[in-house]
């Protein structure tokens, strides 16, 4: 009898507690009606609606915030954020979303709080001189694509059309112009940033240094980034496109991969994913090719063609739009997903390892419904320290390795969740033995579970913590904001 007391106790407390959270937001989102009376929705409302219906993941869509604000500007922005901060202690939180992309549950929404979706932050503004243009965290690629493409001008972006501008930077960013360029994090000039305390200030190099270079890579922990400025590249049409192969040819595959990642100097126009896939039954294998210039079939890429045995093949001369268009053509929306990723340094006989191990994981997840089992492997941008990466320029490049999950049911999340932890640390351990096993985590490509922003090493750390204590004391973007990877 006095288990059974203590258990509804419990579950009073856990009520009172959720409930008192709930009344916490809905009295912010009453503040922000007051405020913002025509961006403030709620459910029911066909904009509260279609907001979380255009996250990428069923994950996210299914998270029910007491309200969503859609800003009209920065100044908009920075009355949101400025009502959230007085809420703080009272326990009010509150989630920035761009795109949406990210697919765990609460990367970029919040179960009873205060959503602040920046789709309408979206212009792209390209400067006189087309060296710089000026991009809203609400726009998504497609859109940038469309007026650059004409221009042929173009930035270190996303490759794929309907990824969200302001996730994608603020987490270092990788691109078909990369291995030129470096990360997209680098090629930022200037940030319009709210910070904590409501106040809206220009970051760059010369106005706050500290701030600069730790939105490199910091993610959303210091503010809300309401445009980036970025540095063009002269760019037209270019090469590229999808090769793939039965899983007949991976051995061969595998082994170019290998040589490609093993060559120097490697060729700065030249960008590539390599990918293990799994889809009812069929495992096949691709690679997505991209020659940042109008060059056809580059002899860098030779050994990953043979027209003799591809089962499909269109590379080809075309616009950085259509590439977006098409890698976004094989993204499934409205599913469940599990992402998660690993770094390592190049080693001749990791790759074939890394394969085998990818090709067992298939016994433990075949009999799930509507399972896809994506594995990529790709090179990083050289490496240098002009970002809050942590990167040591000493490796020159890295591989980053990374499992695209999807599939129909809630009941499997355990089940695959196991099976990528799994692959993972099996990985990990080949790596580790091999002694290129590094600890980075891409935080564009990781899952909620993984530790991204310890894994830019302790002087990184350190850094980022030490920005965030001068701007934001009072913790408002890490216990106020708890979607994302935390700094503390």
């Amino acid at each position: 009898m006095l288990a059974r007391i203590n258990s509804i106790f419990c579950i009073l407390l856990l009520f009172k507690g959720a409930s008192s959270s709930h009344n916490v937001s809905r009295l912010a989102c009453s503040r922000i009606s007051q405020e913002l009376p025509e961006e403030v929705y709620y459910s029911g409302s066909s904009e509260y609606s279609n907001s979380l219906s255009s996250y990428f993941s069923l994950q996210e869509q299914e998270i029910l915030p007491s309200c969503i604000v859609q800003p009209k500007t920065t100044a908009d922005v920075a009355k949101t954020v400025s009502i959230m901060r007085g809420f703080l202690k009272q326990g009010g939180q509150f989630a920035v979303r761009g795109g949406g992309h990210t697919p765990f549950s609460g990367a970029a929404n919040i179960n009873h709080g205060v959503t602040i979706d920046l789709g309408l932050l979206n212009k792209v503004d390209v400067s006189p001189d087309r060296k710089t243009v000026t991009i809203g965290p609400g726009a998504r690629f497609s859109q940038v694509w469309q007026v650059l493409d004409p221009l042929k001008v173009s930035i270190t972006g996303g490759r794929d059309s309907d990824v969200g501008v302001g996730g994608y930077i603020l987490g270092g960013g990788l691109s078909y112009l990369g291995p030129l360029l470096g990360w997209a994090c680098d090629n930022v000039v200037g940030y319009e940033l709210v910070l904590a305390s409501g106040k809206i200030v220009t970051v760059n190099e010369q106005t706050y240094p500290d701030l600069f270079l730790a939105l490199k890579g910091g993610s959303n922990n210091f503010g809300i980034v309401t445009s980036f400025t970025m540095k063009t590249y002269p760019l037209g049409e270019f090469w590229g496109g999808f090769i793939a192969y039965e899983s007949t040819a991976a051995a061969q595959q595998v082994d170019a991969f290998s040589r490609f990642m093993g060559v120097e100097p490697y060729d700065p126009h030249a960008a590539m994913i390599q990918t293990y896939g799994y889809t009812a039954g069929v495992s096949i294998i691709s690679n997505g090719l991209a020659y940042t210039e109008p060059v056809t079939y580059p002899t860098v890429f030779a050994d990953f063609v043979d027209n003799a045995t591809a089962i499909s093949n269109d590379l080809r001369i075309d616009t950085m739009a259509s590439f977006a268009n098409e890698t976004d053509s094989y993204q499934s929306f409205n599913q469940r997903q599990i992402w998660y990723t690993t770094t390592f340094a190049h080693s001749p006989k990791v790759y074939s390892t890394i394969h085998s191990l990818w090709n067992s994981s298939l016994a433990g997840i075949s009999d799930i419904d509507g399972i896809n089992w994506y594995f990529t492997l790709q090179p990083t941008p050289a490496l240098d320290n002009t970002n809050s990466l942590g990167l040591n320029p000493a490796d020159k490049r890295l591989c980053i390795a990374m499992i695209t999950a999807w599939y129909t049911n809630a009941a499997d999340d355990d089940t695959v969740s196991v099976a990528v932890e799994n692959l993972f640390a099996s990985i990990d351990a080949a790596t580790k033995a091999a002694g290129v096993y590094r600890p980075f985590k891409y935080l564009n490509y990781a899952d909620g579970s993984q530790a991204v922003i310890a894994s830019y090493g302790t002087k990184s750390n350190a850094y980022l913590k030490s920005v965030s204590e001068r701007y934001d004391p009072q913790g408002l973007f890490q216990t106020g904001v708890p979607g994302g990877f935390k700094l503390f």
